[in-house]
């Protein structure tokens, strides 16, 4: 983010004090789509289509339950489209009507939720609004700090993308693996084509012909016949303001950023709402270790002391508020047992995630945590590159 990276707490103090002015009472959509525990997958994916939303609260008996969203059927394979969403829905949090701009941002960053519902003050099962990515950046917009911060800054490089002569199901595993909902289409000489997300994948794919979304997953058209063409794109050297006002504009959550026609880099909604988050005022780093059962946490002392190593090296380039390890276990033959943890870092204006597998907890957790400093350390060195060329 430009203003840690500038070390100018005054600027980063009268933006806060501008989101400050606002609550999610006063970006909160009061009509929205709701669904029921029972509804199928296909009901679903037409209530999104219609709406526009693409995370949903799930209400029975009146009482809110969950979020059904696309990232929810993205993670999925082999689910039919008559399977009750009840085995598929996310317990997403939820805000109050009172809570900051940057309590609701946080929130969605940590959880990658494009919709949070807001429940009443009085009863927190009771859902009066949802608030919208969109809604927190189209207030963005309209501060005037925001466009001292430069595109660059906060853009993420490099760029993910898949080739437009690429098929769709190469699309789909690669936004799975990124845990992303939209990349670019890049032509064969560089220059970007469109965009193509999950909207695009359900909007011309999904039928009741489809026995199931496994059969997305090997769909062997081209992205180019779906995905969105001549996509409003920014320039590098734009400023927050610029892409944020595209992006009420055109109802869209992706901007390519370009230098000479060409991509390097991607900022999207959520790049503009870690921002928010970031104003938000921290004293201490919180760490949490998930999904260890009861003989993997007398690894713990060890993993803390890893993690300590290598924030103290973070600590140099940035101010670390986060960091969340979730560890997983499956077979992979015989008795032993391999690890998966996947790593989630927040750092100043921007969110770091990595995965690794192994047989052995302490090394994957050590492996895990370089590979975390390791991209933040790439990703100055790429800021420090366009600072470079900006004077």
């Amino acid at each position: 983010m430009g203003i840690v990276d500038l070390q100018d707490h005054k600027k980063l103090e009268i933006l806060r004090s501008q989101i400050e002015g606002f609550k999610v009472s006063d970006v909160m959509d009061t009509e929205y789509p709701t669904l029921d525990p029972e509804d199928r997958v296909k009901d679903a994916l037409a209530m999104m289509k219609k709406s526009g939303y693409q995370d949903i609260p799930v209400i029975e008996n009146g009482n809110y339950v969950a979020m059904m969203s696309y990232g929810s059927l993205l993670k999925k394979k082999g689910i039919n489209g008559d399977s009750k969403i009840r085995n598929l829905m996310s317990g997403a949090p939820t805000v109050a009507d009172s809570d900051s701009l940057m309590d609701v941002s946080e929130k969605m960053v940590s959880n990658n939720s494009r919709q949070i519902a807001v429940v009443s003050g009085n009863s927190k099962k009771k859902v009066i609004g949802v608030v919208s990515r969109g809604a927190i950046v189209e207030v963005v917009s309209s501060l005037k700090t925001i466009n001292e911060i430069k595109v660059w800054e906060v853009m993420t490089n490099p760029v993910e993308y898949v080739k437009d002569d690429d098929t769709l199901d190469k699309a789909i595993e690669l936004m799975r693996s990124l845990d992303i909902r939209t990349v670019p289409v890049v032509m064969g000489d560089g220059k970007v084509k469109g965009v193509i997300g999950m909207k695009e994948v359900i909007d011309n794919n999904w039928t009741d012909g489809y026995r199931s979304l496994a059969d997305m997953n090997d769909i062997k058209i081209s992205v180019s016949s779906v995905c969105t063409n001549n996509a409003e794109s920014v320039s590098w050297d734009s400023d927050i303001e610029t892409a944020a006002e595209i992006m009420c504009k055109n109802g869209i959550s992706t901007l390519p950023v370009l230098e000479s026609g060409s991509a390097v880099g991607v900022i999207t909604q959520y790049d503009i709402l870690e921002i928010v988050a970031a104003c938000r005022q921290r004293e201490m780093l919180f760490v949490q270790l998930s999904g260890l059962s009861d003989s993997d946490k007398e690894y713990s002392d060890q993993i803390y002391e890893y993690i300590q190593s290598e924030i103290s090296k973070i600590s140099k380039v940035g101010t670390p508020s986060s960091l969340t390890f979730h560890y997983g276990k499956y077979n992979e033959g015989g008795d032993r047992q391999k690890y998966s943890v996947s790593g989630r870092l927040a750092l100043d204006s921007e969110v770091f995630t990595a995965k690794e597998v192994g047989w052995d907890i302490a090394k994957v957790s050590n492996d895990l945590m370089k590979k975390l400093t390791a991209a933040v350390m790439e990703r100055k060195d790429a800021k420090d590159t366009y600072r470079k060329r900006k004077k």
